[in-house]
């Protein structure tokens, strides 16, 4: 009983602490303020978690095909390369701001993700992070497009490469 009031105790004084620094201001909020290690680990825990926990299983019913993605590279030209960039298409201005930074979607760990996975992200977006939920303005089979040029950035085209850059 002793050991088990020991770690009540433990976890009370924690949350104490951690309250303290929040309520004097100690935690710093700025987008210019790195976040630290733990506060990585942890937020990317929590969003590996609930995406898992939420995701539906679902593959994508679209084809993977030129004329999916072209609907999709529609999508991603007017809402997601501002922010996550592209092969050959340097970052803008504003992506430069965000903190955490919006991530390169061609590395293993977002191309890792299934298409259920890749559809709840962009469907309902991460709170705190500057990513918007797309389904108040998308269908979902305009969602099931951008999800289908995610899986085909790592390999765009030259020609998609201009039109990403606005020099069509």
């Amino acid at each position: 009983m002793r050991f088990f009031s020991g770690i009540l105790f433990g976890f009370f004084l924690v949350g104490l602490i951690i309250a303290a620094v929040v309520a004097t201001g100690g935690y710093n909020v700025a987008a210019t303020a790195s976040p630290s290690r733990i506060e990585t680990r942890v937020a990317q825990f929590a969003l590996n978690r609930s995406v898992s926990r939420r995701a539906p299983a679902a593959k994508n019913p679209l084809p993977a095909n030129p004329q999916t993605w072209a609907a999709g590279f529609e999508h991603y030209k007017d809402n997601c390369v501002v922010c996550h960039a592209a092969p050959g298409v340097d970052p803008s201005e504003l992506s430069m701001g965000l903190n955490p930074p919006a991530p390169d979607l061609t590395l293993p760990r977002v191309q890792g993700r299934t298409d259920g996975e890749l559809f709840w992200l962009v469907s309902n977006g991460i709170r705190t992070t500057g990513m918007p939920a797309f389904s108040p303005t998308h269908k979902p089979d305009q969602i099931w497009q951008m999800v289908s040029f995610l899986r085909h950035l790592p390999e765009v085209t030259a020609d998609e490469q201009k039109a990403l850059k606005g020099k069509e």
